[in-house]
């Protein structure tokens, strides 16, 4: 059962994927067996999220390539219309279900544990596709990605960190296979092809704090505070406008001077764990494969 960061990455030890990800380093995990993530995510899982409508339309994304496609294709009276959806992505379209860990209880629990011990807000998101495009053009990611492949094949290339287009030769191009796991850097590009049936692989988001976190603690600290909310043009002389920054300046210092970082991501930390379709005259058909994936 995978309910934890070392049983995810096992049979990586927790401290070679914490010196991978500190150094973000590119890391592939071929998998032993095909069906260790299936606790984490099923087809089935999925099927009745968007059976029950209990998986909020904002977060389902349904696009081909990078565009997106229009709810009027599959969406009627509020609600995912099955037949349309699975004859979308029969013409090759994708699906990523965002925000996934607040609605799959597993998921939810691997995240919570993975948060307690990094101290970094983790998401998960799930990406369905089918065909031999993928769901986005290359592109470069501002988080780290953990991909966990849970059925089909998806054949991935990542490229170097750049902020322009990503060199022709790619740092990694491999087929990933249910059970495979890899570690994706930020800021490096990538992109993947689908394998000749419906792929289905999780990113694990990892969202670590930085020094914009800090900036983020102080505003919400000093926006009620008198000093920072007085007028700064309103004043009968310019001694009385030095007196006021000087004021200020003494009320940032002290504010920074009182921030500790390990609070910070302690706070931050427990704020984030708050410490199938059945398709419409066609019951059988869902969102994997007819046959049953590899």
């Amino acid at each position: 059962m995978i309910t934890d960061l070392q049983t995810l990455i096992t049979p990586l030890s927790e401290a070679d994927f914490l010196a991978a990800l500190r150094e973000r380093k590119l890391t592939f995990l071929p998998g032993s067996e095909p069906r260790r993530f299936e606790n984490l995510l099923t087809w089935q899982t999925l099927n009745h999220l968007l059976e029950g409508a209990a998986f909020p339309l904002p977060l389902l994304r349904v696009l081909h390539e990078s565009t997106p496609i229009p709810e009027s294709l599959y969406v009627k009276q509020g609600r995912v219309f099955s037949r349309a959806l699975s004859n979308l992505l029969n013409q090759g379209v994708s699906l990523i279900f965002n925000r996934l860990e607040n609605h799959v209880p597993a998921l939810r629990v691997l995240c919570n544990n993975i948060t307690r011990q990094t101290f970094e807000h983790i998401r998960a998101a799930a990406v369905i596709t089918s065909g031999h495009g993928g769901a986005l053009e290359c592109h470069y990611d501002d988080q780290d990605l953990i991909i966990l492949q849970i059925a089909g094949t998806k054949r991935w290339h990542v490229f170097g960190v750049s902020d322009r287009r990503p060199d022709c030769s790619p740092v990694f191009d491999g087929v990933l296979k249910p059970g495979d796991l890899v570690f994706l850097p930020a800021r490096e590009g990538d992109d993947f092809e689908s394998g000749p049936h419906r792929s289905l692989h999780i990113s694990i988001l990892l969202n670590p704090p930085n020094g914009r976190c800090i900036m983020e603690m102080l505003a919400s600290q000093l926006v009620s505070d008198e000093i920072f909310r007085r007028p700064l043009t309103r004043h009968n002389s310019a001694e009385d406008l030095a007196t006021h920054e000087a004021a200020l300046k003494a009320r940032l210092v002290e504010t920074i001077r009182s921030i500790s970082l390990a609070r910070l991501m302690t706070d931050r930390a427990a704020s984030n764990t708050g410490d199938h379709i059945h398709l419409e005259g066609q019951p059988d058909l869902a969102l994997a494969d007819s046959h049953k994936s590899a």
